[in-house]
C-alpha cells in the first residue's frame, strides 16, 4: 500500500478546482448543508414505515442528535425481556444509556488509537506540516 504524498493531494486539489461542475455541487452543500444535500426522497418515498418488533410499555426517549438510534432499541429490547423475566414493568427497570455510549466511544478511541501505533514512523509535527 502506498500513502498519499503531497504531488499526489495537489493533483487531486487541482483535478477537483479544475471542473466547474464541483464548485456548483460545493456551493450546493454549502448553502443547504451536506444532510439535505445528500438526502435522497425516492428511498425515503419508497420505504415503509413500518417496525417489525413492538415492545409495549418501554420507555420512549430521547435522542436528541445522538445517532445511536441502535443503543437505545437495544437497552429498550433488553429492558423488555427482563422484565418478562422478572414479571415486572418495562418501566421499572432503567439501564444506563450513557454507560454503554461510554463504552462505545472508548472503544471507538482505542482502535483509532491502535491504528496510530501501527503506522511506522508517526509524527504528528511532520504529518500535520505538509499540509
Amino acid at each position: 500500500m502506498k500513502d498519499i504524498d503531497y504531488k499526489q493531494i495537489q493533483k487531486f486539489y487541482n483535478e477537483y478546482n479544475n471542473d466547474k461542475n464541483n464548485k456548483i455541487v460545493e456551493n450546493a452543500m454549502k448553502k443547504i448543508g451536506m444532510e439535505s444535500f445528500c438526502l435522497n426522497t425516492d428511498i425515503i418515498n419508497r420505504t415503509p414505515n413500518v417496525f417489525n418488533i413492538e415492545l409495549p410499555n418501554t420507555k420512549i426517549y430521547d435522542q436528541e442528535d445522538s445517532w445511536l438510534c441502535w443503543l437505545y432499541a437495544g437497552i429498550n429490547f433488553i429492558e423488555s425481556n427482563i422484565a418478562n423475566n422478572l414479571n415486572i414493568l418495562p418501566t421499572d427497570i432503567n439501564l444506563s444509556v450513557n454507560y454503554l455510549s461510554f463504552f462505545d466511544k472508548l472503544e471507538k478511541a482505542n482502535t483509532f488509537y491502535n491504528r496510530i501505533i501501527e503506522k511506522d514512523n508517526f509524527d504528528l509535527k511532520t504529518e500535520v506540516n505538509k499540509y
